[in-house]
């Protein structure tokens, strides 16, 4: 069996599976990472021009290097049933663990070189830096993150519990050492000092009793990085992969006032319950939060402006969801209501939840704009936008 061939074909599997709800999480968040990008990089600028050599810039840095250099993951995509089947190649799954490995090296270095240009122009204004240190600093990094992630991979290997978390709380430490000597000590002690520990670690990591493929480790790493990839897509799409914890919200009394015990409101009734128990509460919910403290952190008024907009999209978007529940179901066909009803009374119900959401995160944008009445202005646009929307789609 070809064992490269394989891993290249079960990753292959697992992006043709996710695809479709990448794709809606994408349109969902594009946007939003395109603002965050620009307004941190404004932050980012006028923060170059006001820092002083006073300011602890040191942790700074070695923090964004700590994270970039200690986290990691390596896929194997390994499964149940290769405890039946892959077994008995045991000594041949190196080939496959390699390619994985690689693959898992070659993601890790380009997120050090992302987090080391982000931190170089901080550490070059402060310490005058040229061009062959970036070089250097850059190069040792690398190696120091080979050196960690083969730490990683040890540590998956290893019998004993305790021992495999004794010896993650030593990568992360390590990590911790060498970013902060790096950005701290003067350039060839900061080096010597990481290289020392670098050295060090790796001869550690000779010294546990390891499993040749720990498979059953492995098998529950691969499931818990799948659901955390799911767990994350469904923060923009409902994923049915993601097995949500069933709710048993009752409907508030003010809400089962509002909506009367009559014909016309069956539905009404139903979308909204359908809301409150399904993911699109916690994605609408999540979505008002975000958007509230952004508005709130941002002081540019224009900035505030644009953020309200696009959460204000954003949300409308999710709750467009709320129209696929009980579409071909059967029961449309028996209940003594007007076929008509169910469309009118879906959109109504998204469009009062929108509405509440745009009043929420109306209420910090007229702090943040110099003028209430903009807020109110932009509002009503929002809500006259709303009801076209969710109207007519």
């Amino acid at each position: 069996m070809d064992m490269s061939a394989l891993y290249q074909r079960r990753t292959a599997e697992f992006l043709k599976e996710i695809r479709p709800y990448a794709h809606y999480a994408f349109q969902g968040a594009s946007m939003a990472a395109i603002v965050f990008f620009l307004l941190f990089s404004i932050a980012y600028r006028l923060f170059l021009q006001w820092v002083t050599p006073e300011f602890p810039w040191q942790p700074l840095c070695a923090a964004v290097l700590f994270l970039a250099l200690a986290s990691g993951r390596v896929r194997t995509y390994l499964q149940e049933a290769d405890t039946l089947f892959l077994l008995p190649q045991e000594r041949g799954m190196s080939i496959y663990l390699q390619t994985a490995m690689r693959r898992a090296l070659l993601f890790q270095l380009a997120v050090t070189i992302a987090a080391w240009l982000l931190v170089w122009p901080l550490y070059g204004r402060m310490t005058q830096a040229d061009g062959i240190v970036f070089v250097v600093l850059l190069a040792v990094l690398l190696l120091l993150k080979w050196a960690l992630l083969n730490g990683k991979w040890t540590e998956l290997q290893l019998q004993e519990p305790g021992t495999r978390r004794g010896f993650i709380l030593l990568r992360w430490l390590f990590a911790a050492l060498a970013s902060y000597a790096l950005m701290a000590l003067k350039l060839p002690y900061g080096i010597l000092t990481a290289g020392a520990g670098a050295i060090l670690y790796l001869a550690v990591l000779r010294l546990p009793h390891k499993y040749t493929v720990h498979w059953t480790l492995l098998i529950e790493m691969e499931r818990r990085h799948k659901a955390s990839i799911y767990r994350l897509l469904n923060w923009f799409v409902d994923v049915p992969q993601v097995q949500g914890k069933a709710r048993s919200i009752p409907l508030p009394g003010l809400l089962r006032r509002m909506i009367p015990f009559r014909q016309r409101s069956s539905y009404h009734y139903l979308y909204t319950l359908v809301w409150l128990r399904s993911e699109l509460l916690g994605i609408t919910v999540r979505l008002a939060v975000v958007g509230i403290i952004l508005i709130v952190w941002i002081q540019n008024d224009w900035a505030a402006a644009i953020v309200y907009a696009l959460f204000g999209l954003f949300a409308a978007l999710q709750l467009s969801d709320l129209k696929r529940y009980y579409r071909e179901h059967i029961w449309h066909r028996i209940y003594p209501i007007p076929e008509g009803m169910l469309k009118h009374s879906t959109g109504a119900v998204r469009f009062r939840i929108h509405l509440a959401i745009l009043l929420l995160m109306a209420v910090p944008l007229c702090f943040s704009l110099p003028n209430p009445l903009w807020a109110a202005g932009l509002l009503l646009l929002g809500v006259a936008v709303s009801w076209l929307y969710h109207r007519f789609r």
